[in-house]
């Protein structure tokens, strides 16, 4: 973990690479579409954390002009909380580059989120260190928290490039009570209850 910790301090993502493997932490839309090769897939959580839709995107989900609701990480002060998703390992020289390179432009300079490193908890494995892509309160696109209310009414109408806001919320809400049904998230759950009971008004 120190040679990881590291690489991302000094910004030497180069000698992440020279490494055996790397493991990527995704908790959003990586979950159920990763878009960079990757040799392993698990599922398990990393301890501290909230997910929560306090994201602005401008890109992908939403434009300029009406930007959508995607997901950050916002630190528990009490260290209790859980936030579950997936880690990817990047196994090897061109594997590891490649993913690193693809997800510092995606996630860091189109999405405003900065690199941690984070132990990553699963059944099938002793913990191990992840690269997590999380946005502090002090980047741009940070939204500050919002009633649910008012992130339901922006995600049912808020579409970008790669398509609509609710698929990215719904898709994740999907995930996870596929993977992890005894798992509750209140956030999360009651978000895709508002926003698809929106959806069904705006379709009328």
């Amino acid at each position: 973990m120190k040679k990881i910790n590291e690489a991302i301090r000094f910004n030497r993502f180069d000698d992440l690479s020279n490494l055996e493997e790397v493991w990527v932490f995704g908790y959003g839309s990586l979950i159920w579409r990763p878009v960079f090769r990757h040799s392993e897939k698990i599922v398990g959580k990393i301890n501290g954390f909230h997910r929560r839709f306090y994201q602005s995107d401008m890109t992908y989900r939403g434009t300029p002009e009406y930007p959508a609701r995607v997901a950050t990480l916002l630190k528990d002060p009490t260290g209790k909380a859980e936030t579950y998703g997936c880690a990817f390992k990047l196994f090897g020289k061109n594997e590891i580059s490649a993913g690193i390179k693809y997800l510092n432009t995606r996630e860091g300079e189109n999405g405003g989120y900065s690199l941690i490193v984070e132990e990553f908890h699963s059944c099938e494995r002793s913990p191990i260190p992840v690269l997590v892509y999380t946005a502090t309160r002090e980047n741009y696109y940070f939204t500050g928290k919002q009633p649910l209310e008012e992130l339901s009414d922006i995600i049912a109408n808020a579409s970008g490039l790669t398509g609509p806001n609710t698929e990215y919320l719904f898709r994740v809400a999907e995930w996870q009570r596929e993977f992890l049904p005894l798992v509750e998230d209140d956030h999360l759950y009651e978000l895709t209850r508002m926003t698809k009971e929106k959806v069904v008004k705006i379709e009328k």
